[in-house]
């Protein structure tokens, strides 16, 4: 069956917890934007019956069958700050109430993971799972969001936020406040979103807080403590970080049972200002249909890519994104690879194809498309591909980024 291509962006937020805007508002940035798809997240702990309630028709009649769909989420919001935050976002939930919905109590409520006082990662972590089951035994999918490398394997999640921008946008103006330059915050802001990522490779590169140059780690820690009064560690010595490719690494093992998939959202707060942040990180999704089965149904095949502007499709032997190529020891893996810098003023100009959590290959393109097969001669084990694309507005502007989910390869 053919698929098509569409875009959604899965976690923001409206008045009825800490958003600006209606889902009339999300609605008309999200159309501007090219999204086809938007699920609205509000914070569970907002929630009562009457404004579910009010949620679920104003999604309906903001849907427009073949053409946009609004559907209907919520975020689990546990502990709190500017890192090490325990949120999940559930999709494809009846609702967010466990147990007699009369008594609107949230999976947190039940399971609650409250600020930890170290600055370590959640205080109940083993809480965390529950809240991934619950969202699973009502046939829903978890996705762990702003994770800052946290997420641990007996979670359970489908997913990760390998990008939000809202994180980035907060991480950004702590920064200014530290008296770095814009350009100076960006990178710093950039560099801690890659966190979950990269896991623990960054953390201890020496950067600048005041005069004195310290690692990451210890910068994040001193910063927080400054800011918020407890300081935040990321990752060791308590938790080491995990990246991406260690938890895709776990499935590939045989460790997991599932694979997480990577997603960015915009995580917007501002959906009724002009120049929302709605679809400034979203997915493309190749969807059977534009419902929101095939939706659904999409996102926990992993059949999509994380994006902030960039475009692609990548299939190895005919295998999809998601999917899982078969291969004979010793023969050889097709990657076919298409990228489109989607702006334009822009050109690619870097594709990293990462095998196994290492680069395989690079290209430097430096145009606004990229098409090519790529061949891996002679495969001998277990592993995937993934890719990741950066791409710059020309006059040394903004860069852009993707990230495809992995297409796993099974060697009999």
């Amino acid at each position: 069956m053919p698929y098509s291509l569409i875009y959604y962006d899965g976690h923001m937020h409206t008045t009825r917890s800490d958003g600006t805007g209606s889902v009339e508002d999300i609605k008309a940035t999200a159309l501007r934007r090219g999204l086809s798809v938007v699920i609205i997240t509000d914070h569970c702990e907002s929630l009562t019956r009457a404004k579910w309630a009010a949620l679920v028709a104003e999604t309906a009649a903001a849907s427009e069958p073949g053409t946009f769909l609004a559907l209907l989420g919520f975020e689990i919001t546990g502990n709190e700050g500017i890192f090490n935050r325990s949120h999940m976002l559930a999709f494809n939930v009846a609702d967010p109430f466990v147990g007699d919905d009369a008594n609107e109590v949230c999976p947190e409520e039940v399971w609650p993971d409250p600020p930890n006082p170290a600055g370590t990662g959640p205080t109940y972590p083993e809480n965390l799972a529950k809240w991934a089951d619950y969202v699973h035994s009502n046939g829903g999918i978890a996705v762990h969001c702003h994770t800052s490398g946290s997420t641990r394997l007996g979670y359970g999640v489908d997913s990760i936020e390998v990008y939000n921008q809202s994180h980035i946008d907060d991480i950004f103006r702590y920064a200014k406040l530290l008296s770095y330059s814009d350009e100076q915050a960006l990178a710093f802001a950039k560099t801690l979103s890659d966190v979950g990522l990269s896991g623990e490779r960054d953390l201890n590169t020496p950067v600048l807080l005041g005069s004195q140059s310290v690692p990451l780690r210890q910068a994040v820690h001193s910063a927080t403590e400054m800011l918020t009064g407890v300081g935040q560690w990321l990752g060791s010595p308590e938790a080491p970080a995990s990246s991406w490719d260690q938890l895709l690494m776990a499935y590939v093992n045989g460790t997991t049972d599932a694979p997480i998939f990577g997603v960015a959202n915009s995580d917007a707060h501002n959906t009724a200002d002009p120049d929302s942040t709605v679809g400034a990180g979203k997915n493309g999704l190749y969807v059977k249909a534009l419902t929101a089965e095939g939706v659904y149904e999409a996102i926990k095949a992993g059949r999509s890519f994380a994006t902030t502007g960039p475009s692609l499709a990548f299939d190895v032997n005919g295998e999809l994104m998601g999917s899982t190529a078969h291969i004979a020891s010793g023969e050889s893996a097709s990657l076919n690879l298409s990228v489109e810098s989607e702006s334009p003023t822009a050109i690619l100009v870097k594709i990293d194809i990462i095998r196994n959590g290492e680069v395989w290959q690079t290209i430097s393109p430096m145009q606004p498309a990229y098409e090519d097969t790529l061949v891996d001669e002679s495969v001998t084990e277990d592993g995937y591909y993934r890719v990741e694309v950066t791409s710059q507005e020309q006059s040394s502007g903004p860069y852009h980024y993707a990230w495809s989910n992995p297409v796993f390869v099974s060697v009999p």
